[in-house]
């Protein structure tokens, strides 16, 4: 028996539908993705945020006071050298913590600190709107750090002070 070569092969129109039925699944996949990959890069503010905290907290106990301001980069943070004599000898906030964290996004994270220095404000820009952060009781400017929140801004303020 002879068969035809005629139906061995896809139309057109066939292999159009697939094209297309993969590019819309290509498409969902790849904004599940750039979702996600923000929603990672907020949590490791987070993170970051949490850490700077408790070493400016602990070089408070020590020092009875925060740090001074440093810019790097274009961002104000606390200057990892700053020192005061305790009891013991010097103390640096190096001492504390290694490194100041650095945001994923240059300018994310500022520091501000008031004239005597007994209280700070640390800020990070959040790239997803999450309300439960909306909840960190600042808002407006702090010390030259604007903490103001805005429920239809792209970007979301995260700013936390002394515990």
């Amino acid at each position: 028996m002879f068969i035809s070569n005629k139906n061995k092969a896809f139309t057109l129109i066939e292999l159009l539908v697939v094209i297309a039925i993969i590019s819309i699944l290509m498409a969902i996949v790849i904004t599940n993705l750039t979702q996600a990959k923000a929603k990672s890069r907020d949590a490791k503010r987070v993170s970051d945020i949490a850490q700077l905290q408790l070493a400016l907290e602990i070089f408070f106990d020590r020092c009875n006071r925060y740090p001074a301001i440093e810019t790097i980069n274009g961002a104000d943070v606390p200057n990892i050298n700053d020192s005061c004599t305790a009891g013991t000898g010097t103390v640096k906030l190096v001492d504390f913590i290694s490194r100041i964290p650095t945001p994923p996004i240059a300018g994310d994270y500022k520091y501000g600190v008031n004239a005597n220095p007994a209280d700070y404000v640390l800020r990070a820009k959040f790239e997803n709107y999450n309300a439960s952060l909306l909840e960190d009781d600042l808002d407006g400017s702090i010390y030259g750090v604007d903490c103001s929140d805005s429920v239809s801004a792209t970007v979301q303020n995260y700013c936390v002070g002394p515990k």
